[in-house]
């Protein structure tokens, strides 16, 4: 694992390049960031004024601190981020994260900035994240350097590398406060004039608490590279990239955002293939997937059985199944021979199973737990698919069967959708989702992760084989 990015995610030192007093400011969110988040390690303010900011003694500049540094946030203009930069350099600052922007995404004046700086980093051995990026969080150290309000980010299993502010910030505080999964590292790369991609896929490759990777990028400064340490990473864990920009149109908005040559689609789609890295095409398919690895095991095969309301959401979850390269489940005869001791005698019993022909024999709760076990039971489903009825006034605990199942088929994957009452349905995912258990709606979008996640685990079992 890189020493020199232990700097940027488990830092014994924060010093603040531009920390402001007055809320909102850029400058004194990064504060508020690092107190909410509870960081341990010691914060330095760097501001002109010299005065004391959210508790913490100001310093004018960095010469001023009487202690080491591990890490330099800069929140100061880009034509004003030269002169301390030099004072981290002349202080052997090991990690800098640059956060403006005004460089080579804006035009020829910051692309010779950016040149500047990263002399003047290499020359004393300086690391340097961004600049244009919102920066990092490590939850491991309950440290973010991010300037949006956060608040107290969640501790999970999923790692981030994105070429955008956007993840570090919006879609962090979404996956916060919308998601119940939570998050080991995420890293904001902007435009990328040092650390960048491979490095960080390494680190993370290697990292204990990072149980699968996702990425959203725009471009490569080190393709070859990047591909082989992908190579490496992918057979212990997923690794998951959406590329912005493999469109015309989003090509240019690439290059005028991060700077970045998007690069042929097509060859970068056949590269990814070999490396082991699964696609998706979706921003929504990066929380998606994530929830997928966080709650569940990898899928250990196509095969998926389900269960639904209706005989008509059965035939949508068939369609959606083979469309995903998926395959419908033969239930075995022993299953095939409980579930029609249970169904009403005028239905076919088939997969997906329709609990319109259970629930009135059984009972709601009764018939869903019954069938569910007999699929998790049977070997020839790799995952299950439930979709369920949400109704005002069901008991949360009406639902406590799936989390237990779940525990006892822990290599089984089960992913679970919902109809019916939409404040009902919001209740049930909350409970379920705080048991491990993921909720997709529409329940199409747990078949735009499946095979995904189902080419991870083909490629890390076929990994294993070999060794």
């Amino acid at each position: 694992m890189s020493k020199v990015l232990r700097h940027f995610f488990e830092p014994r030192s924060v010093a603040v390049i531009g920390a402001s007093k007055t809320p909102g400011k850029a400058g004194n969110e990064i504060l508020v960031n690092l107190l909410a988040n509870g960081y341990q390690g010691k914060i330095f303010p760097i501001n002109p004024g010299g005065e004391e900011i959210l508790g913490y003694p100001s310093f004018r500049s960095v010469e001023e601190i009487p202690e080491p540094i591990d890490l330099a946030v800069f929140i100061v203009p880009a034509e004003k981020t030269l002169a301390p930069l030099k004072e981290c350099a002349k202080k052997r600052v090991p990690a800098v994260i640059i956060a403006s922007g005004g460089y080579a995404e804006v035009d020829e004046q910051g692309k010779n900035l950016q040149e500047e700086i990263l002399k003047v980093a290499r020359s004393a051995g300086m690391r340097i994240i961004g600049p244009n990026t919102s920066g990092l969080t490590s939850t491991p150290v309950n440290l973010t350097t991010t300037f949006f309000p956060l608040g107290k980010v969640r501790r999970g299993p999923i790692s981030y590398i994105a070429q955008t502010g956007n993840f570090a910030t919006h879609t962090m505080r979404w996956i916060n406060t919308a998601e119940n999964f939570g998050v080991a590292r995420v890293a904001g790369l902007g435009n990328k004039i040092d650390v960048e991609d491979s490095e960080v896929l390494e680190y993370l490759g290697e990292d204990p608490e990072t149980q699968g990777i996702l990425m959203y990028v725009e471009g490569f400064r080190e393709p070859r590279r990047f591909l082989e340490a992908a190579k490496r990473v992918t057979r212990k864990k997923p690794v998951i990239i959406l590329k912005g920009g493999r469109t015309k149109a989003g090509a240019e908005r690439a290059f005028s955002h991060t700077a970045s040559l998007a690069g042929n689609d097509a060859v970068l789609d056949g590269a990814f293939r070999q490396a082991g890295i699964a696609r998706v095409r979706r921003y929504a398919d990066l929380v998606n997937a994530a929830k997928g690895i966080a709650f569940q095991a990898l899928p250990p095969g196509r095969s998926v059985s389900s269960l639904a309301p209706s005989g008509a959401l059965g035939v949508v979850v068939a369609d959606a199944c083979e469309s995903a390269g998926l395959q419908i489940a033969r239930h075995s005869e022993a299953s095939l021979k409980k579930l029609r001791e249970i169904s009403a005698s005028w239905v076919t019993v088939s997969n997906p199973v329709d609990m319109s022909a259970i629930t009135p024999v059984l009972g709601p709760v009764e018939a869903y737990r019954k069938v569910t076990e007999i699929l998790f039971a049977d070997e020839g489903v790799d995952v299950i698919v439930a979709i369920l009825l949400a109704s005002p006034g069901t008991p949360m605990e009406s639902y406590r069967f799936l989390p237990e199942l779940s525990r006892k088929y822990p290599r089984k994957p089960i992913y679970v959708s919902f109809t019916g009452d939409k404040p009902s349905f919001d209740e049930a995912r909350d409970y379920l989702e705080k048991h491990s258990i993921p909720v997709f709606s529409p329940v199409e979008d747990a078949f735009e992760i499946l095979p995904i996640l189902c080419r991870c685990q083909e490629l890390i079992s076929s990994s294993s084989l070999s060794e």
